[in-house]
């Protein structure tokens, strides 16, 4: 049981290889080590003689799952791996795929979890070539790092962190509020919701007789406000909060809420959203003004960082069905990922049971390459495709396909009807 570097391995596999052993390989980034892990890694030693683990390094792990991660780094990450019994060597590398590691280990069998099949493993073709068995192993996926980290986040709420959220009934009101935003809001008279529904006061950012977002500013903080009278029950605004509270816990960068009230206005019934104003420009307007005069390299890094930040979204079974461009805010540069880009509007933000599958990714991948048409040429939108299947479009085919059948179905409706092909 052993972490070793690409030469210790390679005489090890010999050995190996001399003695007649079936060699397994898997894969992962295993950060907060967890039963899912376990199941995965003692089915996989149960297929042959020697079990290999390849381990991301911290950068990889970064880019694929996003701000935040890992919480392990990769020497502490690989040391524990390495430490358990069905382990025979552990060996970290920096590719977010393991295309070139299966090339140097040439295993007999690639073993991945059970929440893989052979349609979306990225290194199909780089298996069937040279000849590697795969396996899907292990129990389904129930268990996940982002679940402990929400659990997590959870706990130190329940034991009174900074970002506890309480329920209320007050002012005719019912909803959620962060626990320290409620003293500001209640000191400047906005936890009122007939006000938050009856003022001109701040800047109107968008809106409808019936539906408007208006940017105001409490005691030097800039907060939007989005207000539905009367109010509308596919659009609970403590729907819509809980979101937010998801994607944070979760190491995104969303927006930090601080009010969903749905109650009595007047006459009538209302709901509002309060939310703390994020840091970044819409994704469309920085495109429009730095793609033209960017090299292209840095084009294609700030695809990729596109497409690695909805990558991770994916991976952690959140899906964002109407994804826009002006969904996403660029805090200096897209090429940073999921560190970089704030998600927001989440409304109509869901969780998906299983692994994201092509079906499920359609959608939202479909509705940003069209609301990215009028900034981008057909390449960049593909390096995003690409970056989002882990930098290679081998094994990509049914994303590819899904995405182009959505597009047809949905651009000539609504807002795509006018970008053009």
């Amino acid at each position: 049981m052993s972490v070793c570097d690409d030469a210790a391995l390679q005489e090890a596999l010999t050995a190996a290889r001399a003695a007649g052993q079936r060699i397994v390989f898997t894969n992962g980034a295993f950060d907060l080590l967890h039963v899912g892990h376990v199941s995965v890694l003692e089915s996989a030693a149960a297929l042959g003689d020697l079990l290999v683990v390849g381990v991301n390094d911290d950068a990889s792990v970064r880019r694929l799952r996003g701000r935040g991660r890992p919480v392990v780094p990769a020497e502490e990450r690989a040391a524990l791996l390495a430490a358990l019994g069905c382990v025979d060597h552990v060996v970290v590398f920096g590719d977010d795929t393991v295309d070139a590691l299966l090339e140097r280990v040439r295993p007999d069998v690639h073993a991945k979890g059970s929440d893989y099949r052979e349609g979306t493993l990225p290194e199909r073709e780089t298996n069937e070539r040279l000849g590697i068995e795969m396996a899907f192993v292990g129990r389904p996926k129930t268990h996940s790092a982002t679940g402990l980290l929400a659990r997590a986040a959870a706990a130190a709420g329940a034991a009174g962190g900074l970002d506890r959220v309480r329920s209320f009934d007050a002012h005719g009101a019912k909803g959620l509020v962060l626990e320290r935003a409620q003293p500001l809001l209640r000191e400047h008279g906005w936890f009122d919701l007939e006000r938050l529904t009856s003022t001109d006061e701040g800047e109107m950012v968008e809106g409808t007789a019936r539906r408007w977002v208006r940017r105001i500013t409490v005691a030097g903080t800039s907060l939007y406000v989005k207000v539905c009278v009367p109010a509308v029950r596919k659009r609970d605004p403590r729907v819509e909060f809980e979101h937010h509270v998801a994607l944070r816990a979760a190491g995104f960068r969303a927006p930090e809420p601080w009010y969903a009230g749905v109650g009595s206005a007047g006459e009538a019934q209302a709901s509002a959203l309060i939310t703390r104003e994020a840091p970044g420009v819409r994704l469309d307007h920085w495109l429009r003004d730095h793609l033209p005069q960017m090299s292209i390299r840095a084009r294609l890094d700030a695809a990729a960082g596109i497409g690695q930040a909805v990558r991770a979204l994916h991976s952690a079974r959140f899906l964002f069905r109407d994804l826009q461009a002006w969904h996403l805010l660029v805090d200096g540069s897209p090429a940073g990922g999921a560190g970089a880009i704030t998600f927001i509007d989440l409304m109509r933000l869901e969780r998906a049971a299983r692994r994201v599958s092509p079906a499920a990714a359609a959608p939202g991948l479909a509705a940003l390459a069209l609301s990215l048409r009028p900034y981008t040429e057909p390449r960049f939108r593909l390096a995003i495709v690409r970056a989002y299947l882990g930098g290679t479009l081998l094994g990509g085919k049914p994303f590819l396909e899904a995405i182009a059948k959505r597009i047809e179905k949905i651009k000539h409706r609504g807002t795509f009807r006018h970008l053009g092909e």
